[in-house]
């Protein structure tokens, strides 16, 4: 019976996040959450929880892995992935143990999880392992509140999440103060959501093309993919930019037959670098107008999907596992040295590839860099079963609040559509068919306070609110 709190805990907070239009839900699960590690008697017990609950939470909230693969693989495929629930639940039982270790008043606990939990969101986004899957704030996307993203990022909506989580256990027990506080600032927050208008101007069209190409079969070369890119971008107009998705073809068999202009994900085998003089692979997404004009290749690489760490190390491991998938033995992709916008016909566009939606750092640089329009090239055709791409999506939409960019994503076989700036989607494909999307789209200029400043606001906010509950001379008891 122990065990039923936080398993339940981690499912009702799991089924409130994105994609379901209730999820601005989300405190209540949490604000039991936060109450049970609050009164844990001791820092193991207190962990025990958080692992516990962050197990439950990860297991449906990425449900959608283990069912995609299972069908593409076998059933062997689903066993590999309870080992990522456990170690991303691990990571909430440190910082449950952390906050335990620190006090043993359960009041002073509330507030440490509440600012922590940033703190700890904003490290799981950093390093080459980072997976920042289950990021609280983008419970907010149904709401209003979710254009204060435009101030301080993601992150900032989920400080908003984790305050009134925090206000609602401490207005349980009869201290109103932190609840009427926070109140305010949702209050705040929804009029200033409430007042923002999408841009004006006269709108560019772009032509996005979903292939709908079976990845597993294009993966093990029984599927060739340019034909079908090539007769869907019949419909662009002359001079019209036409977007292809992640990965479409092979960088050489880009040539005279491609439309111009041309912005598209392709792959890099065996590519020679003369400056370092080595052989790599890349994972590109490049401007094309009769010659590749810019490129930029992807830098947050999918964690034993394009990067395997010790690879050679443990080949042994590695090997039966690609072997078992029908793939050739892979070594994973060279990150680029740099986020930087591609250069096209005398725009900039913000392109970035797949996963690298859900990292708002790539994003943030390249729009600091001059970039007008975002466009995110992707491929979520490994994962047709669950909500996975919906996930990823929606996700992905808050990236276009965060800098105040309209968004062009061409998905292989979906999510293909254009988001303005206020992260509304203009229009849509449906998923799993070949298709083309006539984009209507504005390039924008100026930088949002996120552009200028990142994380760093409320990282420091975070880190001042963690002080203060630890210093502050008056003590609450439950």
């Amino acid at each position: 019976m122990r065990l039923l709190r936080p398993l339940l805990t981690g499912l009702l907070m799991a089924a409130c996040t994105v994609p379901f239009g209730w999820s601005f839900l989300l405190p209540l699960p949490l604000a039991l959450f936060f109450d049970h590690l609050a009164q844990a008697p001791s820092a193991r017990r207190a962990a025990r929880r958080a692992l516990w609950t962050g197990t439950a939470f990860f297991a449906l909230h990425l449900i959608w892995l283990p069912l995609s693969f299972s069908q593409l693989f076998g059933a062997w495929f689903a066993f590999l992935f309870p080992l990522l629930w456990l170690i991303e639940g691990a990571m909430w039982a440190l910082l449950a143990w952390l906050v335990a270790l620190s006090t043993s008043r359960p009041a002073r606990r509330i507030w440490l999880l509440a600012f922590g939990w940033i703190l700890m969101e904003w490290l799981r986004h950093l390093g080459p392992l980072a997976f920042p899957w289950g990021t609280l704030g983008y419970a907010l996307l149904p709401t209003p509140l979710i254009q204060t993203a435009d101030l301080g990022g993601v992150l900032l909506s989920s400080l908003l999440v984790t305050l009134l989580a925090a206000a609602l256990v401490r207005a349980a027990r009869g201290e109103l103060r932190p609840l009427a506080l926070t109140v305010l600032l949702w209050g705040g927050g929804l009029a200033y959501g409430l007042t923002r208008r999408p841009a004006e101007g006269t709108p560019k069209t772009a032509l996005l093309v979903q292939g709908n190409i079976d990845p597993l079969g294009k993966a093990q070369a029984t599927v060739r993919p340019l034909p079908t890119y090539l007769a869907l971008s019949e419909r662009a107009r002359p001079g019209q930019l036409v977007i292809w998705p992640e990965s479409a073809v092979a960088e050489w068999e880009l040539g005279p037959s491609a439309p111009t202009p041309l912005i598209s994900g392709v792959g890099v085998q065996g590519a020679f670098d003369p400056l370092t003089g080595q052989i790599y692979n890349a994972n590109r997404v490049l401007a094309w107008d009769g010659r590749s004009v810019s490129k930029y290749d992807k830098s947050y690489l999918v964690p034993f999907g394009e990067r395997f760490p010790l690879r050679h190390e443990a080949d042994f491991i590695y090997d039966p596992i690609f072997k078992a998938m029908g793939f050739p033995p892979l070594e994973g992709y060279r990150p680029d040295s740099s986020f930087h916008p591609l250069e096209l016909r005398g725009e900039r566009y913000a392109a970035y590839v797949c996963y690298e939606s859900v990292f708002p750092e790539v994003v943030r640089s390249m729009v600091a860099g001059g970039a007008d329009v975002l466009v995110n090239v992707s491929n979520d055709g490994w994962y047709r079963v669950g909500s996975g791409i919906e996930q990823h999506f929606q996700m992905g939409r808050v990236r276009a609040i965060e800098t105040r960019r309209y968004l062009l994503r061409a998905g292989n076989i979906g999510v293909t559509a254009v988001i303005d700036d206020l992260g509304e989607v203009r229009s849509r494909l449906p998923l799993n068919v070949p298709d083309t999307l006539e984009a209507a789209y504005l390039p924008l200029q100026g930088q949002t306070p996120f552009v200028r400043f990142g994380d760093a606001p409320v990282v420091i906010v975070s880190v001042l609110g963690i002080g203060v509950t630890l210093l502050r001379r008056r003590r609450y008891d439950f």
